[in-house]
């Protein structure tokens, strides 16, 4: 990206829009930090920890004990 300025009103334009570039990365940055912090919470492990056992450890031990049940009739 080589520009040509023709003056220095141009160059303090462009230094302008890159500053607030800058400050909106950095706010960017900021909030995807907390968003990623707030994951590692306990209480968000845990709940995330029950959909866990919800969806795979609960059909997974219901269909052991019904096959145990099936093999001693």
């Amino acid at each position: 990206m080589n520009k040509k300025y023709n003056s220095f009103r141009e160059i303090d334009e462009d230094l302008k829009i890159l500053a607030l570039q800058r400050e909106i990365n950095k706010e960017y940055t900021k909030h995807s930090f907390r968003e990623i912090k707030t994951y590692f919470y306990p209480f968000n492990l845990i709940r995330g920890f029950d959909g866990f056992v919800a969806r795979v450890a609960v059909p997974f031990i219901l269909t052991k004990v019904l096959k145990r049940k099936r093999l001693t009739q």
